[in-house]
């Protein structure tokens, strides 16, 4: 399908919405679960770390607008409506961007809990023999 003006985009979308929570309501509510133990774990992470520390652009702008309780909740909340929007215009592809984004989700909660003690000290020694 080309795309050929913005009314296009809006019918695909219309088109794709029917059935779409039904039929992908487990990869929604894994991707509600992932989101929400990223976005609490990066509150506790720029709790402890700041803002500046951060990886993600877009968090780490919002974070520095809105706070480090905030910035993660309203970030978060960006990027699970661009999931859904991209997951119902790519319907076709929506299993797939379900389980990449649930994967990622849950390895970002995990590190920025657990990870960045385990991983960041390493990454450095590794750094300093290749440097």
């Amino acid at each position: 399908m080309r795309i050929r003006s913005a009314r296009d985009i809006v019918e695909r979308l219309r088109t794709n919405w029917r059935g779409y929570i039904r039929e992908y309501r487990v990869f929604l509510i894994l991707t509600v679960l992932a989101a929400l133990a990223d976005g609490a774990s990066t509150v506790y992470f720029m709790l402890r770390a700041g803002a500046d520390a951060e990886g993600h652009p877009a968090v780490r702008l919002v974070s520095a607008v809105f706070g480090p309780i905030l910035g993660p909740i309203v970030g978060k909340l960006c990027q699970f409506i661009v999931v859904v929007g991209l997951t119902v215009y790519l319907r076709r592809c929506a299993a797939y961007i379900f389980v990449a984004v649930i994967v990622l989700y849950t390895w970002a909660a995990w590190y920025n809990v657990w990870g960045c003690e385990l991983y960041y000290p390493r990454l450095l020694d590794w750094l300093d023999h290749l440097l």
